[in-house]
């Protein structure tokens, strides 16, 4: 009778999942921004609420707080619109140049005496797809420009709600829901530790970039910087995904030679950052594992398109945190990890 039941609860579980997951896809248009939301309120919380601990009176702090978020989303829409449009409008010269030097380049060889089938290179780099499929990726990313007068208000309501939240659920537990509290808290307080220290992170190789691009004379070094910032974010291949634009700009524009240089400083940049200085910052613990990470792109990719993919690993880090405060799922949360935590 036992064993009839505990069917009958995984295949009701596994049914609500179905159910979930294609209202989550069909939503899609609405959570994207709802979710951008979450986590720039997630970045900026801990400077809001830092500032009110130094003293500073509470509306003060969250007039600066909305003053800089402001600011910040006013230059990212001009900057990101003015270089996308003109991205877009050399697009076709551009991608010709790149095919035109990489023709000089395989002749180059073939003068060394390495000589390269050029139909079977071309066949199996297929420069002009990688670059169509990049162009759409920029695309993409740019329509949750058209969101952001939606997440800057979710966001502004987001911190307002913050200051009451904490009273909202100590009444939540005194009406019976037990260690509700202690389970929200240690939840949101890793989360926030994660985001900030990613953050980071994240603006350091931003910069990084931007000033590497600069003295290479790379077209459009700011959007690239954003998107190192943006795609840092995502473990393993994020670096390699915002490396793509820049590597082909600069193949375009300056031709192989240089194309090489910005590659060998992106792989620079990712090992000194992504390997050395975030582990040192954040430890093992917060990690998942590779396998985890990729089935999360696809999963989250295919819920919520090219957007879900730059969500992704988020998304199951605030799921895999949301399973270790709770003794009944933390065999999941474990699953996800890269390592196992002796206690």
């Amino acid at each position: 009778m036992r064993s009839s039941s505990s069917i009958y609860r995984t295949i009701v579980v596994l049914a609500a999942l179905v159910v979930i997951i294609a209202g989550m896809k069909a939503a899609a248009p609405l959570m994207v921004p709802f979710m951008l939301s979450v986590f720039i309120a997630l970045l900026l919380s801990p400077l809001l609420h830092w500032m009110i601990r130094k003293g500073i009176p509470k509306p003060l702090s969250f007039l600066l707080v909305i003053l800089f978020m402001l600011a910040i989303f006013v230059t990212l829409t001009g900057v990101v619109s003015t270089h996308v449009a003109d991205l877009f409008s050399k697009s076709d010269i551009w991608q010709q140049a790149m095919m035109e030097n990489l023709q000089k380049w395989l002749l180059q060889l073939h003068e060394w005496g390495i000589t390269i089938d050029k139909e079977a290179f071309f066949e199996f780099v297929q420069p002009q797809k990688v670059f169509t499929f990049t162009l759409s990726i920029v695309k993409n990313t740019t329509t949750l420009l058209s969101n952001s007068f939606l997440i800057f208000f979710t966001v502004l309501f987001m911190l307002i709600e913050s200051f009451s939240i904490k009273q909202k659920i100590d009444y939540i537990e005194k009406s019976g829901v037990a260690d509700l509290g202690e389970r929200i808290w240690l939840f949101t307080d890793r989360l926030n530790h994660y985001f900030t220290l990613k953050a980071l992170t994240s603006a350091l190789t931003g910069i990084w970039i931007v000033a590497v691009l600069y003295f290479y004379d790379i077209p459009y070094p700011l959007l690239w910087g954003l998107g190192g910032f943006v795609l840092n974010f995502i473990p393993v291949i994020g670096s390699i995904i915002a490396a793509v634009p820049p590597v082909l700009i600069a193949l375009a524009t300056h031709g192989f030679g240089d194309a090489l240089w910005i590659a060998g400083w992106f792989l620079v940049i990712n090992t000194a950052i992504g390997n050395v200085l975030e582990p040192k910052l954040m430890g093992k613990g917060l990690e998942l594992s590779e396998l985890v990470v990729f089935l999360s792109l696809v999963f989250w990719g295919w819920v919520f398109g090219k957007i879900g993919m730059l969500l992704a690993v988020p998304l199951t880090m605030i799921v895999k945190f949301a399973l270790e405060t709770s003794e009944s799922t933390r065999w999941i949360g474990v699953l996800l990890s890269d390592s196992v935590k002796k206690r």
